[in-house]
């Protein structure tokens, strides 16, 4: 039987370390263990993301080699600013248990770590703690006939959504969740030069322990940051890796399975998604996904090594990652000032399709990007699911197309800005995206978007039951969130002179949030106010959408 993890001695373990691997840490004791870090060391910091959706505190490590605690201190000397998340999905709990041991090892050790001498930290171990404490055996429970579940631990790990039921990794646009609003804030206030995020993922057979992936939308965001992380940074985290015997590759699942050559795809090109949301935002951003397959003790280190050597190449980069950032801010708020014609920016990138029943549906192809090499099992082995190392499999590399290049089916050029209704105020706000009140009624030539026909879809995985507390199975009084519908809109452009009340906003392109305000506030976008139905009560077909573009100066 596990022991109970003490807080209160000089062996400082996780539940994790405690259970010799077989349970994860509760969130009460991951509070305990960051209080504890932050007693026992000048270099840490202890702070407050914010409440979650059942009143859970969310707490955030802030590790430096001065104790800072403001956004402006943890930039002095030129440090950089890394902020890491984990448990986003409350059955991934590698990133978690990884998370507390690196605080622990760089928030004790007798001589200051030289990591902190660059970087400053901002550690998230458990962002769904509602989620985490939901903890039972049968959650991503191993299928490997359909591809599906992990490895252990046997004490079992959280649900993948919300004690409300969200999904908090498809929320990154609507904000549903109130755990999404308060990252949303930090992020904003602590503008890091690099984010990370933490996860577990199952699916195709494959040999590598670790995948990873970034943004994978410069034609909707600055590709500056997204060409850094993609082109050297992540190639640079595999080499440190291969030389410790870990084997990493770029995020993806093969095509199809009885044929892996046909090609290795990634994930959709969608901003919900929290990669390239912050792709959007200008933010170097890294996901991390350990693989499901391999064991949850060797998970959880593959995870610790890697962040160490993230966060390594991190500082040794941390100057090219702040200019890439602070390039994108400047240049997105310089091309929203001063729009100039064929400045096209990607807002959609679904083709539509009609289900058995005539319904409305989206896919979201990924094209090549060149060739990738998988190192696997022969095509037999994948077939039958036998893992790499067991009997039978023999060990194959599988040269495929990379599939993770996104084509917009639907571009618009930049406007100057756009007048949108006052009541969207909150949700910029929410955003950090800049605007102001008319201030005084307004006559104005601006361009107008006609609604030729809206229709219902909806997108899977958005959000899904979840047990109450004390539960350890779905069951069918299980309570199970709203259907999440979105609404999708076919538009015409044209010009027209509108008189617009002093209580509309004027939201100005000429920021650097400028391409995220874009993606908000576009009728056609796939991500936008529009798509999850913040307008519907206001939407005519025949009639403009309620927000206006400006394409010239007010």
């Amino acid at each position: 039987m596990a022991r109970e993890p003490s807080f209160d001695h000089p062996e400082l373990l996780t539940r994790a370390e405690h259970s010799r691997f077989t349970e994860t840490s509760r969130h009460a004791e991951v509070e305990m263990f960051c209080a504890a870090l932050a007693g026992r060391s000048r270099r840490v910091r202890l702070l407050s993301l914010g409440k979650s959706g059942e009143g859970r505190d969310i707490p955030v490590l802030v590790l430096s080699r001065d104790g800072a605690s403001a956004p402006a201190a943890a930039r002095r000397g030129g440090r950089g600013v890394v902020l890491v998340q984990a448990n986003i999905h409350a059955g991934e709990v590698e990133g978690k248990e990884a998370l507390l041991m690196l605080a622990r090892e760089w928030a004790l050790a007798a001589r200051e770590p030289a990591i902190l001498s660059r970087l400053t930290l901002l550690l998230v171990p458990d962002f769904n703690p509602d989620g985490n404490d939901r903890i039972s055996a049968a959650n991503r429970r191993l299928d490997l006939a359909n591809l599906e579940g992990q490895v252990g631990p046997e004490g079992g790990v959280g649900t993948r959504y919300t004690g409300e039921g969200w999904n908090l990794n498809r929320d990154a646009i609507k904000q549903d969740a109130v755990e999404t609003r308060h990252m949303a804030r930090f992020l904003g206030e602590w503008e890091p030069d690099l984010f990370v995020d933490c996860h577990t993922t199952d699916g195709s057979v494959h040999a590598h322990e670790l995948t990873f992936d970034t943004a994978h939308t410069p034609r909707s965001g600055h590709p500056a940051p997204i060409g850094l992380v993609r082109d050297s940074i992540l190639p640079a985290l595999r080499a440190r890796l291969a030389r410790r015997g870990i084997s990493t590759n770029f995020y993806g699942n093969f095509v199809d399975e009885a044929d892996p050559a046909a090609g290795w795809r990634t994930y959709p090109g969608l901003p919900r998604f929290g990669s390239h949301y912050r792709g959007l935002r200008g933010t170097p951003d890294v996901l991390l996904e350990t693989y499901s397959y391999i064991g949850f003790e060797r998970r959880c280190t593959v995870m610790r090594e890697t962040l160490r050597e993230l966060l390594g190449v991190a500082a040794a980069r941390r100057d090219d990652l702040r200019e890439a950032r602070l390039r994108a801010a400047r240049e997105t708020a310089e091309a929203g000032r001063s729009p100039v014609a064929g400045d096209l920016v990607g807002v959609n990138y679904g083709v539509a399709r009609r289900g058995p029943a005539g319904e409305l549906l989206f896919d979201y192809p990924a094209f090549d990007d060149g060739d990738v090499e998988i190192r696997s099992v022969d095509a037999a082995s994948i077939r039958a699911r036998r893992l790499p190392g067991t009997k039978g499999a023999r060990a194959r590399t599988w040269r495929c197309r990379h599939l993770r290049r996104f084509v917009p089916t639907a571009s618009v050029q930049r406007p100057l800005a756009w007048i949108a209704p006052a009541f969207l105020g909150r949700r910029l706000e929410g955003h950090g995206v800049a605007f102001a009140p008319l201030g005084a009624k307004r006559t104005l030539e601006a361009e107008a978007s006609v609604v030729l026909a809206a229709e219902r879809t909806h997108s899977p995985d958005v959000a899904g039951p979840v047990p109450r507390p004390g539960e350890t199975e779905l069951s069918p009084k299980t309570p199970r969130p709203p259907r999440r519908w979105e609404t999708v809109l076919t538009v015409r452009r044209e010009i027209r002179t509108a008189t617009f009340p002093a209580e509309m906003l004027l939201v100005p392109a000429g920021q650097p949030l400028g391409n995220l305000a874009l993606y908000l506030l576009e009728p056609e976008s796939d991500d936008g106010f529009a798509r999850w139905g913040f307008l519907d009560a206001q939407i005519r077909i025949g009639a403009p959408f309620p927000v206006w573009r400006l394409p010239g100066a007010v």
